[in-house]
């Protein structure tokens, strides 16, 4: 017989002993609801299932890849999915066929590229107990690939690259509007005539000026390039005409050549002339017309024998109508416009002077440092606003920072401001690389909507096709008006 006393003791012994399983089954729930929440908060996609095929979890990023919840395939058997279509060249059967870790790439009907990886998990007597297949988005990685076979392709049937070293100087194109421009510098050259170059900051004006030096009967003489836009507009009547003795206070008593009187012979080279004050233009326009200049303080001409070439990154034209430039002072220095076009124009060029700045930043620093085809695919990618300049500290950047030898696009320093530019880009920002692509990528689709209209012009324009960019807008919801 068992007492009161005992009776009650063994009923709270019990209630005890179910209070704290209480209490462990709500901790297991809070961590499985954790892990859960940890599962789904992943980027990629996380499919579990039994050694038999049938499916234990799935997580939320399902419907990003597949457009399907994952109630869809709960408690669902992976044969079944994949009789019915749902899923296509499924890596979780070929695991439970091999007991081995397998990868594939599996094309979904939205146009996701998925890199699907399954690893059997074994229990405690090797037996298979679960199968984790973990998903990857590679839409962007394969339409990357894509465009560089297409870039290849170009190069493969268009090899022709035109090398000109000018001392440590080296202008390399494969560009054809740039091919153009070089054989017009160098037909002009033997001539006397003033030439003038257009170009953005960066795309190698400088050098060209000299290549024109170097293929004119002048090459022997002395190349002075004076950046109008560095000199302070006080001084630079003094630099480029010299002063005599006296001319002014803190003057040198012997007085001063300047940069004109010591061009003799040879080459001028007036670079960012647009920065040059309206009142020393026109003196400018006597020394183009009558090849005479005045130093600062003297009363007597000086007759010179010089060529004058000129270079601006701005609109000379607006600039005249502003009355910002002399139009006579144009039309002198515009005998013959040569242009160099920006990189964003010719996009073949970025290739071969990233090989060759990776090449010489490599002797340079005694490293051997490579770049990935992704890398180089997203490299040519940029529109590079500094041009030449601009790629060539880049270059350099990545050789000295390098941390390993092949450099893959998660290497490269994005985050210093060599995003895809446009109009409307936002200031770039610390983000995923996958945030930044999609992020350049809805802006480029908003830009060629505007201009364009219909998808089949944003293709062209674009270098893609239709559907593509169809199935872009649809993603980033980007208003339609045309289709054609």
């Amino acid at each position: 017989m068992i007492d009161g006393n005992q009776y009650e003791q063994k009923i709270n012994a019990l209630m005890n002993v179910n209070e704290s399983l209480k209490e462990q089954l709500e901790v297991s729930l809070r961590k499985n609801k954790e892990l859960s929440q940890i599962l789904n908060s992943s980027y990629d996609e996380i499919f579990v299932t039994d050694a038999e095929g049938n499916v234990l979890f799935v997580s939320e990023s399902c419907k990003h890849f597949t457009g399907l919840p994952p109630e869809a395939y709960m408690n669902k058997n992976i044969r079944e999915l994949v009789e019915k279509g749902i899923i296509v060249n499924s890596v979780t059967l070929k695991t439970m066929n091999t007991q081995t870790v397998q990868s594939v790439e599996q094309n979904y009907p939205n146009g996701k590229t998925v890199l699907a990886t399954a690893k059997p998990v074994f229990d405690e007597e090797g037996r298979l107990y679960r199968i984790v297949c973990n998903s990857r988005d590679i839409s962007e990685l394969v339409e990357m690939k894509r465009k560089l076979v297409e870039i290849h392709s170009i190069q493969k049937e268009d090899p022709y690259i035109i090398q000109l070293t000018i001392g440590q100087k080296k202008f390399i194109t494969q560009s054809h509007n740039m091919i153009s421009t070089l054989q017009l510098a160098e037909k002009v050259a033997p001539l006397d005539s003033s030439i003038f170059i257009h170009g953005e900051s960066g795309v190698g004006k400088g050098v060209l000026a000299r290549i024109i030096h170097e293929h004119s009967p002048r090459k022997d003489k002395t190349f002075i390039q004076v950046n109008c836009g560095s000199i302070p507009g006080t001084l630079l009547e003094s630099e480029l005409f010299g002063y005599e003795a006296g001319a002014f206070t803190g003057a040198n008593k012997r007085g001063k050549a300047g940069l004109v009187e010591m061009a003799e012979g040879g080459t001028l080279f007036l670079d960012e002339i647009g920065e040059m004050p309206l009142d020393l233009q026109v003196k400018i326009l006597h020394l183009v017309q009558d090849k005479t200049f005045k130093k600062v303080g003297g009363t007597s001409e000086k007759q010179i024998n010089i060529r004058i070439i000129s270079a601006t990154n701005k609109n000379l034209l607006e600039m005249i109508a502003e009355k910002t430039f002399r139009q006579d002072l144009y039309y002198r220095l515009h005998v013959v416009p040569l242009r160099i076009p920006p990189l964003r124009e010719r996009k073949q060029d970025i290739l071969v002077l990233t090989d060759y700045f990776l090449k010489q930043f490599n002797q340079k620093y005694s490293q051997h440092v490579e770049l990935d085809e992704h890398a180089k695919l997203m490299i040519q990618m940029q529109e590079w606003r500094g041009n030449v300049r601009e790629l060539e500290n880049f270059i350099e950047q990545i050789v000295v920072t390098a941390q390993k030898q092949i450099v893959s696009i998660e290497d490269l320093p994005f985050a210093m401001e060599h995003g895809i530019h446009n109009e409307s880009q936002k200031s770039l920002e610390l983000m995923p690389l996958k945030t930044a692509v999609e992020e350049t990528e809805k802006q480029l689709l908003s830009t060629a909507l505007k201009k364009y209209k219909t998808t089949r012009k944003m293709a062209k324009a674009l270098g893609v096709n239709q559907t593509t960019i169809m199935r872009k807008l649809h993603k980033y919801q980007l208003n339609q008006n045309g289709t054609n």
